[in-house]
């Protein structure tokens, strides 16, 4: 069945390429960007979020130039306010698949804006719709991927800037800096690397406020994050709970728990471990939720979207990792730390070693002595 569909695509998009004729580009002048398009419309959060290095080195680049992401329903709220972007065009896939003319009244719409650069990130996977999308956008310079790490894009021709992109001899090259290859024709100008949510200063005030009525005056906050989309990532809730007990009866922490639609699970199995009151996120808008990260000393997490949720409103991030790379995926910053299950498993992360780490990264945050840790836990790998 695979093989069939793969060769159905194949004579589709051999056909559709009779009729598209694109110039190549090779250079892009300076001061011939005054309209960008950046299309990333993806749902995974943490690929949207690696993409602000990018966003921020277009705005450095061409610091007058109006700069549109495109983004679907699900990510399009997390950028609003972000410095380097004007505006966020919404791209709901599902209702344009229930109707191919608003597809194309959408695409004429992008046309009559006259972007004269398009730019579709990829790195971990390429997709028809970004290209069309890009192609419909009329840009006369559209950027994106002719191959991602040997794999051919089969609608490259949409691009008359396609680049090779390929990792396969920098395996552990961080999201962040794969996005801006992508971009490599540009010569950006080098901008820090760290993540960046436009959080307004009413939306964290109503997140303290709310902390400060139900924590009780505790003067520390630790946020928590037990659950992931992927089951392979979460470490085990009964660990996050005791974690949490620990920090609730050790430093008298207030606790809060943020949890999405699948996290149903280990937050039940967490908050019925934990005799201690606790502040409970579950399917908050996204946006009230990373307010109220930010009110967090430290936020413990999975590696899932939160994690750089957490990194990009500037709280210091404990980041656990099983079967993913971290020096691809764990936020950068002095102030955030990641620990590596051995054997790529989050089962062989000890409470000790969490604990460890987490009572330092306090102690550096509070310009507190970190409380005594045994031996044998401080040096677990």
């Amino acid at each position: 069945m695979k093989f069939l569909e793969k060769s159905i695509k194949r004579l589709l998009f051999g056909f559709f390429r009779l009729f598209v004729h694109v110039r190549t580009v090779t250079t892009v002048p300076r001061n011939s960007v005054s309209n960008i398009l950046v299309i990333r419309q993806h749902n995974q959060l943490g690929d949207m979020l690696c993409a602000v290095p990018l966003l921020r080195a277009l705005r450095a680049t061409f610091p007058a130039a109006h700069i549109a992401l495109l983004a679907r329903p699900l990510n399009s709220e997390i950028l609003r306010g972000a410095p380097f972007l004007d505006e966020i065009i919404v791209y709901d896939k599902k209702k344009f698949l229930r109707s191919p003319f608003t597809v194309w009244r959408f695409g004429r719409a992008l046309k009559r804006r006259k972007f004269d650069l398009a730019i579709t990130p990829s790195t971990v996977s390429m997709s028809v719709t970004s290209d069309v999308l890009t192609f419909f956008s009329g840009a006369t310079r559209r950027i994106g991927p002719a191959t991602l790490s040997g794999k051919k894009n089969l609608t490259s021709y949409f691009y008359n800037v396609a680049v090779d992109l390929d990792w396969r001899k920098d395996p552990t090259r961080h999201q962040t800096l794969r996005n801006l290859d992508i971009a490599s024709i540009l010569v950006l100008d080098p901008v820090p690397l760290e993540l960046e949510i436009g959080l307004a200063e009413a939306e964290r005030r109503r997140a303290a406020e709310l902390i400060a009525a139900k924590s009780g005056g505790r003067d520390i906050v630790v946020g928590f994050h037990p659950g992931a989309a992927k089951i392979p990532n979460r470490w085990d809730a009964l660990r996050f709970a005791e974690v949490a007990n620990r920090c609730a009866e050790i430093y008298g922490a207030f606790i809060v728990i943020t949890a999405g639609p699948d996290d149903d699970e280990p937050l039940r199995e967490m908050t019925l471990n934990m005799p201690n009151a606790c502040l409970v996120m579950q399917n908050e808008p996204i946006r009230d939720v990373a307010a109220m990260i930010s009110c967090c000393d430290v936020y413990i997490t999975n590696d899932t979207g939160m994690m750089h949720v957490s990194a990009g409103v500037g709280t210091p991030t404990l980041s656990l990792f099983g079967p993913t790379d971290p020096l691809q995926w764990a936020p950068l910053g002095n102030g955030h730390r990641f620990i590596l299950g051995q054997g790529n498993s989050m089962d062989r992360i000890p409470v000790d070693k969490v604990w460890a780490v987490l009572t330092h990264m306090l102690a550096e945050i509070r310009h507190r002595d970190p409380l005594p840790v045994e031996e044998e836990a401080a040096e677990e790998s």
